[in-house]
């Protein structure tokens, strides 16, 4: 049920080719600046998958197979140096892009539940040096998730984090120049990485997301003039039936406003467990962002 997370993952390396001199520039200066705040998290979940209604006991036994504990790794960036990370709820939580989808079976269409609880995360440094730190709150209808380092723990000591402003940042146009800031994974020793690409498309409607080439999720996206664009996270449409067995999942850019406006609930939240940070996101969510939904 996983691969279709895969593939879209994959479908961020077809990458657009931005190439005057000037944007390389600015591009190298963007990730001077801020390649530290591009960070790996390591995540310990355990995973469990049902569906609703009358399902034929052969397919539930194989659903209730499928529950396990797995390691997994996604990126994600500082936005506060107190220790404040966003990411792509998809990236951490991959059963978030499972969850309310429909898909075909031999016994008819069933709608797919799926849950994952977060048991541990790490935050993996530029210098591979892992930091404890905690789920504070997710909000899956924007598709993100927010990690507080535990800044008083024993590993933190000593650690300075850099962090990118969100503030800072600006709507963007179809066919505008962007910069896309990333990290390698191990086998490349966790580098940074950079890339020129473009908007390539933008969507308004419920809200508005820019849809741009990348190589990760979690990670921010910066328009030509160094202003912040957003960071990238995974969409998928709640209740649509899968497409030829495979569930649709979209890698898009999300307004750094948005985020903003989600990141401040966070910085002030706690560690609570995986299902309460849902129903306090949707508590706390702007009455204005409710309406438009």
């Amino acid at each position: 049920m996983f691969r279709s997370i895969a593939l879209a993952l994959a479908a961020t390396t077809t990458l657009v080719s931005a190439s005057t001199a000037e944007l390389r520039d600015t591009a190298r200066k963007l990730s001077a600046d801020h390649k530290d705040a591009i960070v790996w998290l390591s995540v310990l979940a355990k995973v469990s998958m049902s569906a609703d209604g009358d399902v034929p006991a052969q397919l539930k036994a194989a659903l209730a197979a499928q529950e396990k504990e797995e390691k997994s790794e996604t990126t994600g960036t500082i936005i506060d140096s107190s220790g404040l990370i966003v990411t792509a709820l998809g990236g951490l939580d991959k059963s978030s892009m499972v969850d309310g989808q429909t898909v075909p079976t031999p016994a008819g269409p069933i709608k797919l539940k799926s849950n994952s609880e977060i048991k541990e995360v790490k935050v993996i440094m530029a210098d591979g040096s892992e930091i404890p730190a905690d789920l504070v709150l997710k909000d899956s209808d924007l598709g993100l998730a927010f990690i507080k380092v535990r800044m008083d723990s024993e590993e933190a000591k000593g650690v300075e984090l850099q962090s990118i402003d969100l503030a800072d940042s600006a709507k963007g146009e179809v066919l505008d120049e962007c910069i896309a800031l990333g990290r390698l994974d191990e086998s490349l020793n966790r580098e940074s990485s950079l890339l020129t690409t473009e908007i390539s498309g933008i969507t308004t409607r419920p809200r508005t997301f820019y849809r741009v080439a990348t190589d990760s999720v979690g990670c921010p996206v910066y328009l030509a003039n160094g202003k912040l664009l957003g960071v990238s996270v995974l969409r998928s449409p709640k209740g649509a039936a899968a497409r030829g067995g495979q569930i649709q999942i979209s890698p898009i850019i999300l307004p750094a406003a948005d985020i903003a406006k989600v990141a401040a609930q966070a910085k002030e939240a706690k560690a609570v467990e995986p299902a309460a940070t849902e129903e306090k996101a949707a508590e706390d969510k702007p009455a204005e962002d409710k309406a438009g939904e």
